[in-house]
C-alpha cells in the first residue's frame, strides 16, 4: 500500500517524536543518575565544582628539589592537602588515612593518583624536611615547599586558608615570652599554624575539580576517587 504525502508526514511526525522521547528519558536517566552520585558523594563530604577552575602558573619545589609547577599537575589525578610537618594533630591523621586510602587501591583496577602536601610553613619546611615526613606515609607521596608567596598564590586558588605560627599551649606554659615562636619553640614543635583541612581534587588537565571535607577516613576516600574518576 502506498503512503499519501499526507500518512508520510504523519508517520514521520511520530517518527521524530518517538525519538525525541527516547532522547529525553536517556536524558532524564543520566540527570537522575548524576544526582544520585553527587547525592552520594556530598554525603561522604565531596563536592564536585559545576565547572572545573583553571588554576594560574606557580612554581614551588618538590622534595626531590627539582621545580613543581601547573603544568606538572596535568596528565594525572592530584590530591592536594595543605599542612606542615610540625603540624600536631590533623596533618598526621589527614597523612596517614591517605596512606591508608593509597594503599587499600588496586592499580592493577583504579586510576592511580598523586598525593600532593603544600606546606604552609616554608619557613622551616624544605625540601629535606618533606621527604622524611613523607616517609613516614609514603615515599611516593610528593612533598611542596618553597617562596611564601607562591604558596599563599596556590592557597588562594585551592580556596585554602592559614594563618602565622603562634606558640603552642605547651609552650605558652614551659615560656613566659609572648609574640611570635621563638627559634627554641620552632626547634621544640612547641608552635602551631591555623589552616584548611579539605583536600583539592586536580583533574589530569589541571583543573581544580572537587573538593573533599573534613573530616578524612580512607575508605571514604576510596569511595569518593572511584567515584570521582569514572
Amino acid at each position: 500500500m502506498q503512503l499519501t504525502t499526507k500518512r508520510k508526514t504523519v508517520f514521520i511526525a511520530f517518527l521524530v517524536f518517538d525519538v525525541l522521547v527516547v532522547i529525553a528519558l536517556i536524558a532524564l536517566f543520566q540527570l537522575r543518575g548524576e544526582r544520585t552520585r553527587e547525592a552520594a558523594l556530598r554525603e561522604i563530604g565531596v563536592t564536585i565544582y559545576p565547572e572545573a577552575r583553571t588554576l594560574n602558573e606557580f612554581r614551588l619545589i618538590d622534595q626531590q628539589g627539582e621545580f613543581f609547577t601547573q603544568v606538572d599537575l596535568q596528565g594525572s589525578w592530584n590530591l592536594v592537602f595543605f599542612g606542615f610537618t610540625h603540624c600536631p594533630d590533623i596533618c598526621p591523621f589527614t597523612m596517614a588515612e591517605l596512606g591508608q586510602f593509597y594503599a587499600g587501591l588496586d592499580f592493577n583496577q583504579d586510576i592511580k593518583p598523586r598525593v600532593l602536601l603544600v606546606t604552609v610553613d616554608p619557613g622551616q619546611d624544605n625540601p629535606e624536611s618533606m621527604a622524611a615526613y613523607l616517609a613516614n606515609y609514603n615515599e611516593e607521596f610528593i612533598g611542596l615547599s618553597g617562596d611564601p608567596g607562591q604558596i599563599a598564590q596556590l592557597a588562594a586558588q585551592l580556596y585554602v586558608g592559614y594563618g602565622d605560627a603562634v606558640k603552642s599551649e605547651v609552650a605558652a606554659i614551659t615560656h613566659e615570652h609572648g609574640g611570635p615562636p621563638s627559634e627554641v619553640d620552632v626547634a621544640q614543635g612547641d608552635y602551631l599554624i591555623e589552616h584548611s583541612a579539605h583536600i583539592a581534587v586536580i583533574n589530569p588537565q589541571g583543573d581544580y575539580y572537587a573538593v573533599m571535607r573534613a573530616p578524612h577516613r580512607d575508605q571514604d576516600l576510596i569511595k569518593a576517587f572511584r567515584e570521582l574518576v569514572k
